[in-house]
């Protein structure tokens, strides 16, 4: 019979309709298929509803969600600009945007002394990071259990849904408890003690705060950590985390008192990083010995100010900044506070300033030292759009909004101060291949062996994706492989290429990557490497060309998770899918 059909789609998506009658005939047992061109016109949550009905009084309606993202990854870019004081102004406007697409763009703003930190870019940088093993889920939902403290001084500046994020962060971790009590990065039964130390550190502080910390799982953490101490008893090699266990075991009550005096006073030297040090001064504080903390948080600092050290271990996911804001935030931590605090915040400041980006470990400790900041920006006065102001200034905003209305600061206030603004958008015009400490390669190849392009492709094809990534350095690091896909392909094998039917690809080699993650519009490969270990990361995965259209092919990247300004990318470009 004949049926009417009409179709509806999401404002972010445009259908093509005009040559699709209002009325249908469907002929008996016997189907029809149309076509029906699909835009995106913008990045979001999107949906198609088509509805089909009869004079008979049949209806059937079918709705179907589609998410809309750039083919591009946005980047993040931070400037520093000096307020000067008594009536110095700064405006942001759409300048600031102009070589970055507006659709998600968004803007932080902060305004402060100098020595403040970008407590607003922080938390957007945090919330944005698109991985979720144990350390990254821990380090976006740390700094949110000092929520009110880290925005004090900051009038205005409102985190969104803290209590939830910070509680589906405590479920999500605890699923990546071993059955000994102690974690590691993507789950798995080999517990790593500085991480277990982390987690649980994370664990104590929400427990504290009265969020919901199962018991069982917490006795088990902290008897991990007891047992690992019993045999990871070589300052050689497991310093830093031997410092890290024994701070949250005596911030639990557990830690033996003998052994923090023992290691403070005469072992002090045998750790190696900053971070250690000051979690050792934090430990015996927490047990009131409060002169034996000041030396020993000396000696943090004194080992910090060595620059040109890189004082972290790869193991312990840090760098001189992290240690830094640690040391700082631990000794915020102290009563009495430490009289090492202002040469540790100008310090902390210092090491931020000489960053162009952050891993999520220097992001998390910094938003932990900024409780230190919170009181000292109240004095400040400054005028927003003419409209007075006091204290510290922060602000999120869309891309949109600094283009329709520009934001106009005046400093009124004594002293200079310092705007931080950092914006996180899609490049207008996708960044050009090559990198920094990495390269990276992407081939397609038939299931034959034969290697092929996808620039044009027929619908229902399947292809081997093979990434080749090679570290430039012998550093150990923390590396992740992503390749994000054109919206018209999709996943097909989820494993990597050893099934029985490739036998065409003998010469990919046995690469064990440490996670992997076979998502709707991306693949991504995590590998763990330390020193003298090979330099080479090959992955493969198979893909089918699904939908016909005319696609977006973003690029592929590598990245060190823990030293960001390292990585590289393929170039962008475009794919087609033909009919058969």
């Amino acid at each position: 019979g004949n049926y009417s059909v009409k179709l509806e789609a999401s404002d972010n998506l445009s259908l093509t309709t005009q040559e699709v009658a209002d009325t249908l005939e469907l002929a008996p047992n016997r189907k029809t298929t149309l076509d029906i061109p699909l835009r995106a016109g913008s990045t979001g949550e999107g949906w198609v509803r088509i509805s089909v009905g009869n004079d008979d009084g049949v209806a059937v309606a079918h709705e179907t969600a589609m998410i809309v993202r750039p083919g591009v990854l946005p980047v993040t870019r931070k400037y520093q600009v000096s307020v000067p004081a008594n009536g110095g102004s700064l405006i942001i406007d759409q300048n600031l945007l102009a070589d970055s697409k507006m659709d998600g763009a968004r803007v932080s703003v902060s305004v402060a002394r100098p020595s403040a930190f970008d407590v607003p870019s922080l938390l957007m940088q945090l919330d944005r990071y698109p991985y979720g093993c144990t350390e990254q889920i821990t380090s976006k939902a740390l700094p949110l259990l000092y929520a009110a403290d880290i925005s004090n001084g900051f009038p205005g500046l409102a985190v969104d849904g803290v209590k939830d994020k910070v509680q589906s962060a405590i479920d999500r971790v605890l699923t990546n408890q071993s059955s000994a009590g102690g974690f590691s990065l993507w789950g798995g039964d080999v517990d790593h003690l500085w991480l277990t130390a982390y987690v649980t550190d994370f664990l104590t502080r929400a427990a504290e705060q009265d969020y919901r910390v199962p018991g069982e799982p917490m006795k088990q953490a902290l008897g991990s950590l007891q047992n690992m101490l019993a045999y990871a008893n070589n300052l050689e090699n497991n310093d830093a985390a031997i410092a890290y266990a024994l701070y949250v075991l005596a911030r639990n009550r557990m830690a033996s008192a003998g052994d923090l005096r023992y290691y403070a006073d005469a072992q002090i030297e045998a750790f190696k990083t900053p971070i250690a040090r000051a979690q050792l001064a934090s430990a015996v504080a927490l047990y009131g010995d409060q002169q034996r903390a000041e030396r020993t948080f000396g000696a943090a600092l004194s080992l910090a100010r060595q620059s040109g050290r890189r004082t972290s271990r790869h193991y312990t996911y840090g760098s001189p900044l992290r240690d830094a804001s640690a040391m700082l935030a631990l000794a915020a931590e102290t009563t009495p506070r430490p009289t090492g605090m202002p040469a540790m915040v100008d310090l902390v400041a210092s090491l931020s300033r000489a960053k162009s980006s952050t891993s999520t470990q220097e992001q998390a400790w910094m938003l932990l030292a900024a409780r230190s900041q919170s009181l000292s920006n109240r004095e400040i006065s400054m005028a927003i759009d003419d409209v007075p102001h006091s204290g510290a200034f922060a602000r999120h905003v869309r891309g949109e909004q600094i283009v329709a209305e520009p934001l106009r600061i005046t400093n009124q206030f004594s002293e200079d101060l310092q705007a931080i603004i950092s914006t996180y958008a899609v490049p207008a015009q996708p960044l050009a291949a090559g990198g920094n400490g990495f390269t990276v390669a992407r081939s397609y190849y038939r299931l034959d062996g034969t290697e092929t392009s996808i620039g044009e492709v027929r619908q229902n094809e399947r292809f081997v994706v093979v990434l080749k990534a090679v570290q430039t350095n012998d550093s150990p690091s923390r590396i992740v492989v992503t390749d994000l896909l054109p919206a018209g392909l999709e996943i097909d094998n989820p494993g990597i290429v050893k099934s029985a039917d490739l036998e065409a690809f003998p010469w990919l080699p046995d690469t064990t990557p440490a996670h992997l993650e076979f998502r709707n519009d991306r693949f991504v490969a995590a590998f763990n490497r330390d020193a003298g270990d090979a330099r080479e990361f090959t992955v493969a995965y198979v893909v089918r060309s699904v939908t016909p259209g005319r696609y977006v092919h973003p690029a592929a990247t590598v990245e060190d998770m823990y030293r960001p300004e390292l990585a590289a990318r393929t170039a962008t470009g475009w794919m087609t899918v033909e009919r058969p």
